[in-house]
């Protein structure tokens, strides 16, 4: 079922991004960080103008969290219209960002409560925000490509779950604040048309 969900996502993400009128420039990079951990979070960084980008960016995580989790899986998916302030290369430089974000969260643990027998927790959260941020794009001549940026939001929408044992518990309120970091390497591909 959450696969179901990360691919309609990701499908209503790329259905929103070929409506906009396109130029032959994409930005793809992938993200170094989270490659040393064994996780995926990749975008891809569509030129609208010459000062305006939508970006599509989704990740998957899954482990054990340094050994305390049975089991974990984080599923980010962001979206991304970027303005560029002073663009030197099309759709590069300073700029500025609106965000939605989904992230859907789940891990499974074993507790000790008060020295009794161990129990299974499963805990799951589905989190909808939006947000700004800041961000800094290099294009070399060559065409590879930094980006780093950042945002804060507040989630509109949230669903969690816990269970324990099999039997559903009450979750606490979580609180509304989302962030958002993204460091990314890769390569433009395209470009050199004029923008107009």
């Amino acid at each position: 079922m959450k696969t179901t969900k990360f691919f309609v996502f990701a499908a209503l993400f790329c259905s929103t991004i070929f409506t906009f009128k396109l130029q032959a420039q994409v930005d793809a990079t992938i993200s170094p960080i989270s490659l040393l951990w064994g996780d995926i979070n990749a975008s891809a960084d569509f030129a609208v103008k010459e000062n305006f980008s939508i970006e599509a960016n989704v990740g998957y995580r899954r482990g054990t969290f340094f050994g305390l989790l049975d089991k974990r899986e984080v599923i980010p998916a962001t979206l991304l219209a970027k303005y560029y302030f002073s663009p030197k290369n099309g759709a590069d430089g300073f700029y500025a960002d609106g965000f939605l974000r989904y992230v859907n969260r789940s891990f499974e643990a074993t507790a000790t409560v008060d020295s009794l027998e161990s129990q299974k927790i499963a805990f799951s959260r589905n989190r909808v925000g939006l947000g700004f941020g800041l961000g800094y794009k290099v294009v070399s001549a060559k065409g590879f490509v930094l980006d780093i940026g950042g945002g804060i939001g507040r989630s509109i929408y949230q669903d969690s779950s816990l269970k324990s044992e099999g039997e559903e518990v009450d979750v606490p309120e979580w609180g509304k604040t989302l962030g958002f970091f993204k460091i990314g390497i890769g390569y433009r591909f395209g470009g050199g048309k004029k923008f107009g």
